[in-house]
């Protein structure tokens, strides 16, 4: 029996802490878990969420990082989320990414943001305008009196649409009633008749629009006019874009409108090699990536460093962008 007071038991002691603070050391990196803030299940960023969740969990074994997404109101509630380190990555549209960064908009109020970095963008997501067949509406003039969508309080549809509204010096007296609806609640209540129009950012093809134009043969609508022109004049985030035609039944006609490019960012809060990982993940099973949802299929890795990237991008994935010459 060793003595209590004998040097031999102080080294076994120090021994079993140092082992102990080793292996506390190795679970912790066994758990490491990140969270995704993508938005409603319907739409467009959750699947994107879920993508790079899927790619990044197929490489657990190796990098020790356990990836799980979350659905949300979109982007600017995304951003909110990230910056209180509710959640360990945002997607989001790259005007709120901008935004949040210096503190402006709707970020006013919550101060700059220059905690946040950017991991790489996506596609770009048109703005889209959804009617009733039987709503007599051709364009954004004729929304007013009518009864509108306005996207979800802490999206990034709601946002700019009240940029849109601006223009018109409109507010929300300016219909006949506005809701705030999100994903297949808003095709559903087109099609039960509770609302004419509703507007929402999304890449295509999309399940809320194919189900509204499947359900009650609700028509795209161009996005046009002099409000959208100098949106676009105005912006380094907006860009004129169409939507093809032939998607959705019923609509078999290209549509004009404006778009902007989501991104997926993060904070400095995130480890430089947990942002490598994950960045690697995606870029390393690009095809593969592609392949997981038809709104990525024209995706260039080339592009998605640069465009729309607004905030510094984080180390960890400028650290893989140089390793395989992209920077």
């Amino acid at each position: 029996m060793i003595s209590p007071d004998s040097p031999l038991r102080f080294c076994w002691l120090w021994l079993a802490s140092a082992l102990l603070v080793i292996s506390s050391a190795l679970h912790a990196q066994e758990n490491t878990s990140i969270t995704i803030g993508s938005g409603s299940v319907s739409g467009v960023y959750y699947p994107a969420g879920a993508s790079i969740c899927k790619l990044i969990n197929k490489g657990r074994k190796q990098h020790h990082i356990r990836c799980s997404v979350e659905s949300s109101n979109g982007s600017i509630d995304n951003l909110t989320q990230l910056q209180a380190q509710d959640i360990d990555i945002a997607i989001t549209q790259a005007d709120w990414q901008y935004y949040a960064y210096h503190g402006s908009g709707p970020f006013a109020s919550a101060g700059a943001y220059k905690e946040q970095r950017a991991l790489f963008s996506l596609y770009n997501e048109p703005f889209n305008l959804l009617v009733r067949s039987d709503s007599a509406i051709h364009g954004l003039p004729d929304l007013l009196n009518k009864r509108v969508s306005l996207g979800s309080n802490g999206s990034g549809d709601r946002a700019t649409m009240n940029i849109l509204m601006a223009q018109s010096k409109w507010d929300d007296d300016s219909f006949a009633s506005t809701q705030a609806l999100a994903g297949s609640h808003r095709a559903k209540a087109l099609c039960d008749n509770q609302i004419d129009a509703f507007v929402a950012f999304l890449g295509h093809p999309n399940a809320s629009i194919k189900e509204a134009t499947q359900t009650c043969k609700a028509q795209l609508i161009p996005v046009v006019g002099k409000g959208v022109d100098n949106i676009v004049k105005r912006s380094a985030f907006y860009t004129y874009t169409t939507i093809p035609g032939g998607i959705y039944p019923n609509n078999p006609d290209s549509i004009k409108t404006f778009g902007v490019l989501s991104t997926v960012v993060t904070s400095t809060e995130l480890p430089d090699e947990n942002a490598y990982q994950i960045t690697k993940a995606v870029f390393e099973n690009f095809e593969i990536f592609k392949r997981l949802h038809p709104a990525f299929a024209h995706l260039k890795k080339q592009n998605m460093v640069k465009d729309g990237i607004s905030v510094p991008l984080h180390p960890g994935a400028i650290r893989y962008y140089k390793e395989v010459g992209l920077l």
